[in-house]
């Protein structure tokens, strides 16, 4: 697997601006940013724009792994504190994307186990996140967030 390939398509600053203002009513305006840190570790935080990045509800640092015919992303607590590996993405090359989901089914954040998709192309990211508990969701979307990947971020 070409982690060099993987780390240049997901790194960047990603909108959801033009999916939420097709309906605010459902879909909250988010923004996301893989910031690199060196060849294969990013910080990366994901924001309501309402709140600023400075109040991301989401950071943490990631580890870019080959693991030969996928892609592990380690995600580790900010200055690589804490790190639980159940949490943890794996990424395959399907076609001109990437596409993931979590290592594990037991991930467990807020009460719920975690079911995450994910698929990337340097251009669009996708990604859905939710929390399950005895067969119901307990946290988390029941729709896909698209965030197009933009040279800034748009101030709106």
């Amino acid at each position: 697997m070409n982690t060099l390939d993987f780390c240049n398509k997901l790194e960047g600053f990603y909108d959801n601006w033009f999916q939420a203002a097709r309906d605010p009513a459902r879909c909250a305006h988010i923004k996301l940013r893989y910031k690199k840190l060196n060849e294969n570790e990013f910080s990366v935080k994901q924001w309501y724009h309402y709140l600023g990045e400075e109040n991301a509800y989401r950071h943490r640092w990631s580890k870019i792994v080959d693991e030969g015919d996928r892609i592990r992303v380690e995600n580790w607590d900010p200055n690589w504190e804490s790190h639980n590996s159940c949490c943890d993405m794996l990424f395959y090359l399907v076609g001109d994307h990437y596409t993931g989901e979590v290592a594990t089914n037991n991930c467990i954040v807020n009460g719920g186990t975690v079911k995450s998709v994910v698929e990337f192309d340097g251009k669009v990211y996708k990604s859905m996140d939710q929390g399950w508990n005895n067969n119901k969701r307990v946290w988390g979307s029941e729709m896909i967030y698209e965030f197009k990947k933009t040279d800034k971020p748009l101030s709106i």
